[in-house]
């Protein structure tokens, strides 16, 4: 079965630089990012190559080139396997396709032979037809992929794959032919049909009469290059059945999914690339889980699956090396990273036991939706518990940083032990990473976890055992250590805060994320932000996580 194994892609839309991206085996692609980021662009590109339209015909505009010069050559190289078609005179398999373009250039558009790397100029639409690539997206509507619109929609694949495997026997053709023959009878039985039939066919032969060939007009039960086409899909609903447009779009993306699936299952030999293009949108959390789960079971069976997301339900890091994280500066970037190149980043800070036998399924199991928020985030603000994710967020923005708005994750990784492995983790994709801990010598009394979590982010020697002595406020560039405890650096920072916690206490009960939270409200309603020495504290921490 023929699949997609790479695309290379420069100069395209806000590509400018070579971005590669794999595809594993068995596995969906995954590709996540903020807003604006290239992801479709991505999408885009791979559509170019595979979508129903020849690349060799596309018509580009100027925006499809990197900054809209069209100076810029468009370059986009796909390493493909398991071709059976042949392409120019040579035996040869293929290997790849290349296409280029760039102004006052012809379109460039080459298949290459397995055998020699010989680049072949014709590459016909039935060569093309063994890999195709269908997409599907919040915008799109089910009801074009499930009509002939175009011999490139589901339907018609399915429908053409039906036909060629009917037309194999002749005796069950013969019966068809006269099936549909007693059903255009019953057509005459309607006066005005027949009336317009032949008034179809005397004008026509009228109109043609000097044509070179002779051409003749009629209607017909069915479509005789595609028995096929007579069938038409349509939902049902108990015993009704719906049209597709009465069903919203979080259903008919499922169905447009089930249907990609039946298809891939059932012809095997053809390949298919089906891109979901935010399968999050319109679904509640758990049909974004159960989605998701179907998806990956998809790629399993061999369906190549390419999601595009801002979800954390369709991020499995037990499947790391499919995860894409598409990130702009000036132009897109493609972060990608294997389960070996993460253990050699986390041995380089400090995890000398880590290999990639084991970091993978210490990841994919302590991973969570809010955990895995990170990716989407422009910085992350890693902090031990919920108390602190609860109540940091609103002290942040009394001190004129607000996390939301300036792309910040506050994530909480339960427990001290886990901020270094988390550190870890997130720089690893380059995200810029900051670190929040307690002091707290009653937990950790050998401070090995403290030791830890400060040599992860490059803190080493003599300034790690001073810091350990702290008992107070200790704010850097990457990290802020609270003294004895969060509480307790909350209560010397801040005159009243002992009281605002027995409030909570009363009316609360005892949970302390909730206290916490409910403490920082009143403090920053009590309008006491010049008083306290602890905004002085918030407002540091604040400057040095913006400028992270």
């Amino acid at each position: 079965m023929a699949r997609l194994e790479s695309l290379t892609i420069e100069n395209f839309r806000s590509i400018q630089d070579p971005v590669t991206i794999s595809f594993p085996r068995r596995k969906p692609a995954i590709l996540l990012g903020e807003n604006n980021a290239g992801k479709s662009n991505i999408i885009r590109a791979l559509e170019l190559m595979f979508g129903e339209f020849h690349p060799k015909f596309k018509k580009l505009e100027d925006y499809d080139h990197y900054g809209r010069c069209t100076a810029n050559r468009i370059s986009i190289t796909a390493q493909v396997s398991g071709f059976q078609g042949r392409i120019g005179r040579s035996r040869s398999g293929c290997s790849g396709f290349e296409f280029s373009k760039a102004r006052n250039h012809e379109t460039e558009y080459y298949a290459i032979q397995a055998a020699d790397g010989e680049r072949c100029a014709y590459v016909s639409g039935d060569f093309r037809d063994e890999l195709l690539c269908i997409v599907v997206g919040s915008d799109q509507s089910l009801s074009y992929q499930l009509s002939y619109s175009s011999k490139f929609t589901l339907l018609s694949k399915v429908t053409k794959a039906f036909h060629d495997r009917l037309v194999q026997c002749d005796e069950r053709v013969d019966r068809l032919k006269a099936l549909f023959r007693d059903l255009r009878l019953i057509f005459h039985e309607v006066d005005e049909f027949a009336q317009f039939k032949d008034n179809m066919s005397e004008i026509a032969g009228q109109m043609l009469a000097n044509m070179t060939h002779a051409l003749e007009f009629d209607f017909s039960a069915y479509d005789p290059s595609n028995y096929f086409k007579s069938l038409r899909v349509h939902p049902v609903e108990g015993s009704e059945a719906r049209s597709i447009e009465e069903l919203g779009t979080g259903q008919q993306q499922i169905l447009a999914l089930s249907f990609a699936h039946a298809y891939a299952r059932s012809f095997l030999g053809q390949g298919l690339i089906f891109v979901i293009d935010e399968p999050e949108a319109h679904l509640h959390p758990l049909a974004q889980r159960w989605l998701a789960k179907k998806m990956y079971e998809m790629a399993d069976e061999g369906l190549q699956v390419v999601i595009t997301t801002h979800s954390p339900f369709f991020i499995n890091l037990e499947f790391l090396d499919g995860i894409n994280l598409v990130r702009k500066c000036t132009s897109t970037e493609l972060i990608n990273r294997t389960p070996s190149s993460l253990a050699r980043h986390c041995q380089e800070q400090g995890a000398t036991l880590a290999n990639e036998n084991t970091i993978i399924p210490f990841y994919s199991g302590n991973s969570t939706p809010e955990i895995l928020n990170g990716f989407f985030a422009n910085k992350v603000l890693l902090v031990e518990g919920p108390t602190e994710e609860f109540s940091l967020p609103i002290l942040l923005e009394a001190s004129r940083f607000d996390a939301l708005e300036n792309g910040t994750a506050i994530i909480s990784v339960d427990g001290k032990g886990n901020l270094a492995k988390w550190w870890r983790f997130f720089t690893c994709y380059e995200i810029p990473t900051f670190v929040c801990f307690d002091n707290d010598s009653r937990r950790d009394t050998d401070g090995r976890l403290r030791r830890d979590a400060l040599r992860a982010i490059g803190i080493s020697g003599e300034e790690i055992e001073r810091l350990l002595t702290e008992d107070a406020w200790n704010i850097s560039n990457n990290f802020c250590v609270f003294g004895e405890d969060y509480e307790a650096t909350m209560r010397q920072s801040f005159s009243h805060y002992a009281d605002y916690e027995r409030q909570a206490r009363d009316l609360l009960g005892s949970s302390k994320p909730i206290v916490a939270r409910a403490a920082a409200t009143t403090l920053v309603n009590a309008d006491r932000l010049e008083v306290d020495q602890g905004w002085n504290y918030f407002r540091q921490l604040a400057e040095v996580v913006r400028a992270l």
